[in-house]
């Protein structure tokens, strides 16, 4: 009898599946589906990171941006 872990590749999950008898087949396709989600929110967490932090960048930014032209805009009265 196969054990499968979360930290299995998936090759490894298929060659134990492979070699399971068919009742153990749903448990394995349901570590494979397990690791594939896993691997796509670690995917979607770091693309989330990236746009954190231009979206910060772009506020601060245009929050400069804003305090600059008010400041012109005084000044220049």
């Amino acid at each position: 009898m196969s054990i499968f872990n979360t930290q299995q590749s998936l090759e490894e999950l298929e060659k134990k599946i492979d070699d399971c008898v068919p009742e153990m087949q749903y448990l394995g396709a349901v570590f494979i589906n397990f690791k594939l989600q896993k691997k796509l929110i670690n995917e979607q967490n770091e693309y989330n990171r990236k746009q954190l932090f231009w979206s910060r960048f772009l506020a601060i930014f245009t929050a400069i941006l804003a305090i600059a032209t008010i400041f012109l805009v005084f000044v220049s009265k």
